[in-house]
C-alpha cells in the first residue's frame, strides 16, 4: 500500500502547483455562495479527474491493490447475511488509512451488480472523504443529525452509477458529542438500509475520540484498519477493548502498508 501513500503526497504537489496565490486572495474576498441543496438525482457529478489518484479502485480497478480491495469486500460480505452490509470503518490512531480503506472498498463494492453503495463520512472532525472525492462539504450527515436537511438533500452521486456518498456537513467544535447522540441516528440508519444493501461509515480514530463507539453502538459492526510498522499491538488491543465495550461487533482488520509479511498480534484477531 506505499505507493498508494506516493500518490497522494504527488496529487497535493500538483495542486499546490495548479492554484495561483491570486486565486486565493480573490476567493477570501467573494463572499461565499449560498448551498443549493440537491438531490442524488439532480446533482451534478463531478469531473472524472477531480478524484484523489489514492482511490486506486477507481483510477485503476485493473490494477494489483484494486484486487486487494476486491478480497477485503469478498471477506467483509461473507460475515453478511444476503449480502448487506452496514458497518463502521475506523482505526486505532490517526494516520493508519481507514478513509482511503473505506472508499476504495466501496468502489469495489459498487461494481456487483443490482448493489447500491453509500458511504457516509462520520469523520465530523476532519472530513477527509470530502477532500478526496472532491465534493462539497455541505449540506451533509451533521446537518441530518439536527434535523435541518432531509436525506434526499444530503446525499451527493459519484461518477460510479451505483455509489452515492453524505459529506460531515457543518458542525461546531463544542457540539460534537451533542450531534452524534442525537436521537435521529437511529431513524436515520434504519432509512439508508431500506434504500442501500451496503454502507459504510468512516469515523474518527477509536483511541482519539469517542466518536466511532458512538456510532458503532447503533450500527453494530466494525471494521478496523491497522498501518503496517506503525500501530502497535497495545494500540489495537486498547482499540478493540473499547469498541467491544461500546457493544460493537468486529466484523474484520485490514491490514495497510503490508509490505512480506503480517505481523504475529495481528494474527491473534482472525
Amino acid at each position: 500500500m506505499g505507493n498508494v501513500w506516493d500518490a497522494m503526497k504527488k496529487h497535493a504537489d500538483e495542486q499546490a502547483k495548479e492554484k495561483p496565490p491570486e486565486d486565493a486572495a480573490s476567493s477570501q474576498q467573494q463572499p461565499a455562495a449560498p448551498i443549493a441543496r440537491k438531490s442524488a438525482q439532480t446533482a451534478a457529478r463531478p469531473a472524472g479527474n477531480s478524484y484523489s489518484p489514492v482511490l486506486v479502485t477507481y483510477h485503476d480497478p485493473g490494477g494489483m491493490l484494486a484486487e486487494q480491495y476486491r478480497c477485503l469486500r469478498t471477506n467483509a460480505l461473507a460475515h453478511s447475511p444476503q449480502q448487506r452490509l452496514c458497518t463502521i470503518i475506523t482505526s486505532a490512531e490517526i494516520g493508519e488509512g481507514k478513509t482511503v480503506t473505506c472508499l476504495n472498498l466501496a468502489f469495489v463494492l459498487a461494481e456487483l451488480p443490482d448493489v447500491r453503495v453509500m458511504v457516509i463520512d462520520a469523520d465530523l472532525r476532519k472530513s477527509n472523504l470530502t477532500t478526496l472525492l472532491r465534493s462539497q462539504k455541505t449540506p451533509g450527515f451533521a446537518d441530518l443529525l439536527r434535523g435541518t436537511c432531509m436525506l434526499k438533500d444530503v446525499i451527493q452521486p459519484t461518477l460510479c452509477p451505483n455509489l452515492d456518498v453524505i459529506s460531515a456537513g457543518a458542525v461546531k467544535r463544542g457540539e460534537l458529542g451533542e450531534v452524534l447522540s442525537r436521537f435521529q441516528m437511529t431513524e436515520i440508519i434504519y432509512e439508508l438500509r431500506r434504500q442501500y444493501p451496503c454502507i459504510l461509515f468512516d469515523t474518527p480514530p477509536v483511541n482519539a475520540v469517542s466518536d466511532a463507539g458512538v456510532l458503532g453502538r447503533t450500527v453494530g459492526e466494525a471494521m478496523l484498519v491497522v498501518r503496517m510498522h506503525r500501530t502497535t499491538r497495545e494500540s489495537v488491543d486498547r482499540a478493540v477493548g473499547l469498541l467491544h465495550a461500546a457493544d460493537v461487533k468486529i466484523t474484520g482488520m485490514f491490514l495497510t502498508h503490508q509490505k512480506e509479511y503480517v505481523p504475529r498480534y495481528l494474527e491473534y484477531y482472525y
